[in-house]
């Protein structure tokens, strides 16, 4: 016996991808809006760094114990930086949100139109391209524009020697870049799947 699904079931799972599209973009611009708020205060600019080992002890339970450990990144503040690192860092903020909202849009788009029975389309294709490059450009984007910040913020306050991107900032975007890529030879597929599709029905 064959299920057939229905209009309304068809229906409810297009309200059910758009609410969450939303939902998610929704979250997007919020994270966007609270990360500007802690990078940017009153005080000045802040952002995490990494520091060299240094041994802490401090208290956990509202004060029922205490730990020792040690801390390798820091929460720094510089009370003045010049524009270029302010643009650099609210750049990396950006271009992080723009990337996410292209994402969230294309995916909808590519699952709106898989609901609609729309597969070998070259708008579909168009879609995977979008999220593909979304994720390698605006992956590379941000981090290169977080190392410029990173470093205005270690010149302002007086650090001499600033290091170049390190290869384990690069690297960590790597799983990124992977689904990124990934996401473009599907693009690649689809494409020839349309060219298919129209040799096929040329021939019918």
């Amino acid at each position: 016996m064959t299920l057939t699904r229905g209009p309304r079931s068809d229906a409810a799972d297009a309200i059910t991808v758009l609410l969450l599209g939303i939902g998610a973009a929704v979250t997007v611009v919020l994270t966007v809006v609270a990360r500007f708020l802690d990078v940017f205060r009153d005080a000045g600019v802040a952002w995490r760094i990494d520091i060299d080992d240094e041994p802490f002890s401090a208290s956990v339970g509202s004060g029922t114990g205490y730990v020792d450990g040690i801390v390798q990144t820091a929460l720094v503040i510089a009370p003045e930086v010049d524009g270029g690192t302010a643009a650099a860092l609210a750049g990396s903020v950006v271009a992080w949100g723009i990337t996410c909202l292209a994402v969230i849009a294309a995916v909808m788009y590519v699952a709106r139109s898989f609901l609609r029975g729309r597969f070998f389309v070259p708008a579909t294709a168009r879609a995977f391209d979008v999220i593909g490059w979304a994720l390698v450009g605006g992956g590379f984007v941000v981090l290169v524009l977080e190392n410029i910040g990173r470093n205005g913020i270690l010149t302002a306050l007086g650090v001499d020697e600033v290091e170049p991107l390190h290869f384990l900032d690069f690297w960590q975007w790597a799983p990124v870049w992977a689904v990124g890529v990934t996401v473009g030879l599907i693009a690649v597929a689809f494409r020839r799947g349309v060219r298919l599709q129209r040799d096929t029905e040329g021939l019918v």
